[in-house]
């Protein structure tokens, strides 16, 4: 009997290519692939597909049944650029040496992930790769997709401070004053219909959600050659929402570059649509968690572990450059957790939230969101009580912030204060009222955020800086201060991280020093678990480094929250 094994470009398999295996039907043969995780069977064409991955254990194990006919691709070279001689343009601002290499690895792949730490420069990179592919005509528009809103306006920052390059943001007016205001989608549509003479175009990764605007930047006037997104694990982990889906449909684009730092936030399913964007990943969804995940049960679908880790990690080196603050030699940083016990009445309130919420449990069905909904009462009762009741009841989470900042700001420096909720900001606001804080919410336009942020780094007066870290922890930099305090954290280190970042990046001269402050007894040690377990799938896949009972870790997070 005679085994053929091929591998081609993948169908319904996880990866970019899979294997098609086919022979005379054998019972023996088909459970040896039945074991195989990711297997798909086509009644159309009677064959076999399978992960690459097995094809050493399918070997071992089909020899001993039949003779195999084996056919392998050859390995694709992406462009004939020798890496090492190109020659790059002089720019107002040198590149460091891993920027440099950053850009000439984009020259040399035309799809890929650029996997560098938060602070080294990312847009930096994406702006001169863009800016030597239009010197060699080969590109006509760039377009910039960012996964975070508010960073349209930083982007734009960036674009006139490295480059002469001129750049808009997609469906933007301005006001009678002068102020820039964000059109429409209708807008935005309509400035796709008409010729661009800006090089660069920006826009957010939700306006993609309408079709029309999909189908402009793919089939209007202008030609969008290359397209970056910005924090593109921002933009969905799920292809079916609408979001993904237009930006899935924006792959046609010679070049591809997909940048974070944090390409993993909860679990592998985060990697999908980047991957599948970039095309490095052509099977299916469904397929996709079947290969990496192990779950509770096929109804609820609760991922309670991982597998095939190895694998997944490859694929995202193969398709990446990835760099870590390890390089720049950054003075260290210190994170401090720092344990706050409540006063008796804060205690007590907080016992009967936490009863309260208890007795809900009992009363309806759990999914994500009602669960994600209790927990977060149980953190505003460590952190804003004032905002779940009329009652006058203290925070041991504000007092100390407010001590802390008092502290820092009398030796001469300058703090930043994050905290999850918008309320707790804007007590912090009241009670910090001498140093006129600049505050940064969801509340605050985009405009004002930004203002707020060069205010922050230019001027010596303005020393304190509150905002919740889900409208500055992305993308902004705020190296003015070496002192960061968080009132709570994110559910993902990856946030986590990202927020920490905005004090510690290129151009921070001086150690920087990180409050966490974590309300003795309550939800908040539960959530800083969650944290560092996550932190290891991500350590694992993206850098290679060993989990640390990542599979016991999973289970404990879904059964106990």
């Amino acid at each position: 009997m005679t085994i053929k094994i091929e591998e081609k470009q993948t169908e319904k398999v996880p990866g970019e290519t899979s294997l098609f295996v086919s022979f005379p039907y054998n019972q023996e043969l088909i459970d040896i692939i039945k074991s195989f995780s990711g297997s798909n069977y086509s009644k159309k064409t009677k064959v076999w597909e399978i992960p690459v991955p097995y094809l050493h254990k399918l070997i071992d194990e089909a020899c001993l049944i039949g003779d195999i006919e084996l056919s392998l691709l050859e390995e694709e070279k992406e462009n004939d650029i020798d890496y090492n001689s190109i020659q790059l343009q002089e720019y107002r601002y040198k590149p460091f040496a891993y920027q440099e290499e950053g850009i000439k690895f984009g020259l040399t792949h035309n799809s890929w992930l650029l996997l560098f730490d938060m602070g080294l420069g990312k847009s930096n990179i994406i702006i001169c790769i863009a800016n030597e592919l239009k010197q060699r005509g080969e590109i006509e528009h760039c377009l910039i997709i960012c996964g975070v809103n508010s960073l349209k306006s930083n982007w734009k920052k960036e674009i006139k401070k490295f480059t002469d390059l001129s750049c808009t943001v997609l469906g933007e007016r301005y006001t009678r004053t002068g102020r820039a205001v964000t059109g429409t989608i209708a807008d935005r549509l309509a400035h796709l219909k008409r010729p661009i003479e800006e090089f660069f175009v920006i826009t957010n990764i939700e306006t993609l959600r309408n079709p029309e605007i999909v189908k402009a930047i793919n089939d209007g006037p202008n030609k969008f050659d290359m397209i970056a997104v910005d924090e593109i694990h921002r933009c969905s982990s799920d292809p079916s929402t609408k979001q993904a889906i237009g930006l899935l449909g924006t792959s046609g684009a010679k070049y591809k570059i997909g940048a974070t730092g944090t390409l993993i936030t909860n679990d592998p399913l985060n990697a999908y649509v980047p991957l599948k964007w970039i095309g490095a990943e052509r099977g299916t969804y469904t397929n996709f968690k079947n290969f990496y995940c192990v779950f509770s049960n096929r109804i609820r679908g609760l991922i309670t572990g991982v597998k095939n880790m190895d694998y997944l990690r490859d694929i995202i080196k193969d398709n990446s450059l990835r760099k870590t603050k390890d390089i720049l030699g950054l003075p260290p940083k210190t994170i401090i957790n720092e344990y706050v016990d409540m006063e008796e009445a804060q205690e007590h309130f907080y016992e009967d939230i936490k009863h309260g919420v208890k007795d809900q449990v009992d009363k309806i069905e759990l999914n994500t969101t009602n669960l994600l909904a209790l927990v977060a009462r149980l953190r505003q009762a460590t952190a804003c009580p004032t905002y779940l009741t009329t009652e006058n009841i203290p925070s041991a989470k504000v007092d100390r912030a407010v001590d802390l900042v008092e502290q820092i700001v009398s030796e001469g420096n300058k703090v930043v204060v994050f905290s999850t909720f918008k309320e707790t900001v804007n007590i912090l606001n009241e009670r910090l009222e001498k140093y006129r804080p600049l505050v940064c919410t969801g509340d605050v336009k985009d405009s004002d955020v930004s203002d707020n942020i060069d205010t922050f780094q230019k001027d010596d007066s303005r020393k304190v800086f509150l905002a919740t870290w889900q409208k500055c922890g992305t993308g902004v930099t705020l190296t003015a201060s070496r002192y960061m305090i968080f009132l709570d954290i994110p559910y993902t280190n990856a946030s986590y991280e990202q927020a920490q970042d905005r004090i510690y990046r290129i151009g921070t001269d001086s150690p920087v020093f990180i409050y966490h402050l974590i309300t003795t007894g309550t939800v908040d040690e539960r959530v800083l678990e969650i944290v560092e377990d996550k932190a290891a799938i991500s350590d694992y896949l993206v850098d290679g480094q060993v989990p640390r009972n990542v599979m016991n870790s999973l289970r404990s997070i879904i059964t106990e929250l």
